[in-house]
């Protein structure tokens, strides 16, 4: 616990970095079990998701030890209530990234089209491309805090934050453009494959959509 309050006294962040560290942990690893799968690497894939299963379990932990050593008497550039928010969205994109995790894990789904398989993907490396801008953008709020929020640091922000956001937008292109695909080669794939297919997409999405959550919350910090 005094770990964090060193941590706290020095700048709000500090602390939301270690615990992004991990939660960057969890989403590169994840990656590489998804480029497993994609290759049919079962072996490697289902090490690899047990790993994200680990690390997101140790970025819980994280969370709450933050949560319990965050004092209201600490004197911060922002609301410990704005802190406590942010943390709890970052560490969904860790839970996001278990979700895809388990649903590798599902089974081995033997031949599917090589169209869906590459749109799964591209999808995972754009949406954990969104995750691992989450880890810059908080880097970069500490740096906005030690600046004393200057136009520079917080120009830089912003565009993190607009990056993060566009490649959510491209995330539900490819979202829309793989449940077509399941629709039209529904004669190819039987009810469980698709089921499968459907749900590793969904919670690839989600991965996004958590970040972009992340992202949103850093502008209102910057904006109070």
């Amino acid at each position: 616990m005094q770990v964090w309050t060193k941590l706290f006294a020095k700048s709000p962040f500090k602390p939301l970095i270690k615990h992004a560290e991990v939660v960057l942990e969890t989403v590169e690893t994840l990656e590489e079990a998804l480029r497993a799968w994609h290759d049919g690497n079962y072996e490697d894939m289902e090490k690899l998701a047990v790993e994200v299963d680990r690390l997101e379990d140790v970025a819980d932990r994280i969370k709450e030890e933050i949560r319990d050593s965050l004092s209201s008497r600490l004197m911060m550039a922002v609301s410990r209530g704005d802190v406590l928010v942010y943390l709890h969205m970052q560490d969904k994109v860790a839970d996001a990234a278990e979700d895809t995790a388990k649903w590798l894990l599902v089974g081995r789904p033997g031949e599917l089209p090589p169209e869906l398989k590459d749109l799964i993907l591209e999808m995972g490396v754009k949406s954990i491309r969104a995750a691992k801008l989450v880890y810059d953008a908080i880097v970069q709020m500490d740096r906005v805090i030690e600046s004393g929020f200057s136009e520079e640091e917080i120009g830089k922000e912003y565009g993190i934050i607009h990056e993060i956001e566009g490649v959510e937008k491209e995330i539900d292109e490819l979202d829309t453009r793989l449940m077509r695909g399941v629709f039209e080669l529904a004669g190819r794939l039987d009810w469980g494959t698709g089921l499968y297919i459907l749900n590793i997409a969904r919670t690839l999405s989600n991965i996004s959509d958590k970040a972009k959550d992340s992202a949103e919350r850093i502008r209102l910090m910057m904006n109070r």
